[in-house]
């Protein structure tokens, strides 16, 4: 999520506070974020060329008896270095794309911006069509796309129970899409449904944990979580979806927990969290360590109950930078450390947001996120962009997300998706289609197969 100065975070905050609530988990919306030696080829792009569908796998015995579609991207490591990797033709393969994102107004009477993508009575399946032909012919082959949690009434939870098929269609119909313009998709499953009857996300609200807090750190918000993410898996699964060109499901947008509410602001007594393990909150490192420890199980439950029904899928987490060593973010009560998650959870990559020109160099970055050399495990920049109060032109944005870009190289990055393609109503950040489209040429694989070199 973009990072900028303190007018910025304090808009940001605002928001926050006005969506808090607003629906079951849900998180703030968008503001209105060695060199390796192989690179996939671009593939030709007259007209379209469809990814040929996968070998199917046998359901998990714990799922519907259908035959499940296997991921064409996997993840393999060779002396001791991970990279994604196309399991059909053995290639590496580099993510290269954009965050295709469009947002809108919750409703009438709430004009806070939110996701709005795949929500019926947004989605545009045509504009959508052009957007990943014209990605195609520049040699992207890939997309971050959210599926909305939190828009009341018109989100992927549905009010009668389980996921809306409405939204479910939606989706199915843009991997479809995807897959005939070779453009691989991961899916940020966004929070939890606020429709959907997933309410044990509130089972353990509000003495002791609270907003966000609530979904790290009890078993209600585990098990909210858990069942939604099944349910939608199982749900493209029963609706025939092309889930062999699903990259990752990635399991929440930028993860973090909230230091000014339950129990993080409580600075005395003992509390019970998901993982059964009793912390003292007078103790700042057993604070920590609370936060930790439950985070890396979130992680490994909530990819247990995805690879229960879609066995080959990959599934990430993903976060905006840590607070410190290198001072960033002053005054957002949103904390997050990510090191345990990195070397000690099952995740089989991470996603790491890192903007130029903001509060952070690229090495404070990565100081920040403690990458520490992680090699095993690929390291996906899913957000990267350009704020227009830094870069007063198309033109010098683009100059520097690619430098950004050839710079990333010597940490580790595997891959890298612009934040955005074409959002037009977040008007503080340069897209790819702005300057009739320079950003987008700048980064296109077409024109620079290697991006590590300039």
């Amino acid at each position: 999520m973009p990072q900028s100065g303190l007018i910025v975070w304090a808009r940001r905050l605002l928001l926050i506070l006005a969506v808090v609530g607003l629906a079951v988990g849900c998180v703030a919306p968008k503001p209105a974020a060695v060199v390796p030696s192989a690179w996939l080829t671009p593939q030709p792009t007259s007209g379209p060329s469809p990814i040929s569908p996968a070998p199917t796998l046998e359901a998990s015995p714990t799922s519907t008896p259908i035959s499940v579609p296997q991921h064409r991207i996997g993840i393999r490591v060779e002396d001791g270095v991970g990279e994604f990797y196309d399991r059909l033709t053995g290639d590496r393969f580099v993510p290269r794309g954009f965050n295709y994102v469009h947002i809108a107004a919750m409703s009438s009477s709430d004009p806070n911006m939110w996701h709005s993508t795949l929500n019926p009575g947004f989605y545009d399946p045509l504009e959508a069509d052009r957007a990943l032909a014209h990605m195609q012919a520049a040699g992207y082959n890939t997309v971050r796309v959210f599926v909305d949690c939190c828009r009341t009434g018109n989100n992927v939870g549905s009010p009668a129970g389980g996921v809306a098929p409405a939204y479910m269609e939606n989706l199915v119909d843009f991997l479809d899409r995807a897959a005939a313009h070779q453009i691989f998709v991961l899916l940020e499953v966004d929070g939890t449904p606020a429709d959907g009857g997933y309410g044990e996300l509130w089972r353990s609200c509000c003495e002791d944990f609270e907003d966000t807090n609530i979904r790290y750190l009890t078993r209600g918000g585990f098990s909210a979580k858990r069942r939604s993410l099944q349910d939608i898996v199982q749900g493209l699964i029963d609706g025939g979806a092309r889930t062999d060109v699903v990259l990752s499901y990635g399991l929440t947008n930028e993860v973090f927990f909230t230091a000014n509410t339950a129990p993080l602001s409580k600075n005395a007594g003992r509390v019970t969290t998901a993982n059964g393990k009793t912390y003292d909150l007078s103790n700042p490192a057993e604070k920590q360590l609370m936060m930790d420890e439950n985070l890396v199980l979130w992680v490994d439950e909530m990819r247990d109950a995805i690879l229960d029904i879609d066995p080959t899928a990959l599934v990430n987490p993903s976060f905006f930078e840590p607070q410190s060593p290198n001072p960033t973010r002053r005054g957002d009560p949103r904390v997050i450390r990510t090191f345990l998650v990195i070397w000690q959870s099952k995740a089989d990559f991470i996603d790491l947001h890192a903007y130029p020109g903001a509060s952070l160099t690229l090495k404070g970055y990565v100081e920040n996120y403690e990458i520490n050399g992680m090699s095993e495990k690929p390291i996906l920049m899913g957000e990267f962009g350009a704020f227009k109060w830094r870069y007063p032109s198309a033109e010098q944005a683009a100059a520097a997300l690619k430098s950004w870009q050839i710079e990333s190289c010597r940490y580790g990055f595997d891959g890298w998706l612009l934040w955005t393609y074409d959002a037009q109503n977040q008007t503080e950040l340069w897209n790819g289609m702005s300057g009739d489209g320079v950003i987008h040429a700048a980064l296109s694989p077409a024109s620079r197969p290697d991006p590590c070199l300039p």
